[in-house]
């Protein structure tokens, strides 16, 4: 059987700090489309897909942020409370990770393996969270 609580925080360990890099590299990305393709997409006709751009990238900081600090809160006192608050905040990071992967009006080759990553390593936290809740709810067995 598998100790979700370890894997669970492992994971969360990993990604935050893989989140420091992702966030510093996609920030730095978004600039330099905004300072340098600003012709080739006429974004000073239409600013608005620039600043939607920025508009998610600063909201999946903030959910990310908190959703690591809530699943790292509840891993680490062996709560589930902080956990379930923390699963729910997976979908609209992961929602915001697909935007920059998908919908931004230009994607380079260089953000498919950072959100890729990110996506992943998402996945693999959700999962283990849940079963993290499902083995914290469960009555102990003393066999």
């Amino acid at each position: 059987m598998v100790n979700a609580s370890l894997a669970y925080e492992i994971l969360l360990y990993i990604n935050s700090f893989y989140f420091g890099l992702f966030a510093t590299c996609e920030l730095g990305t978004l600039i330099l489309k905004s300072v340098l393709i600003i012709e080739k997409y006429d974004i000073e006709k239409n600013p608005t897909k620039l600043g939607q751009d920025y508009g998610v990238l600063v909201g999946l900081f903030i959910i990310e942020a908190a959703r690591l600090t809530l699943g790292r809160r509840g891993s680490l006192s062996e709560r589930d409370k902080p956990v379930m608050f923390s699963v729910p905040l997976t979908l609209p990071s992961i929602v915001g990770v697909l935007y920059l992967l998908i919908w931004q009006e230009v994607v380079l080759r260089i953000e498919y393996i950072w959100c890729t990553l990110m996506l992943s390593l998402q996945m693999l936290e959700f999962m283990f969270a849940v079963m993290f809740i499902a083995t914290m709810c469960k009555d102990p067995s003393y066999d």
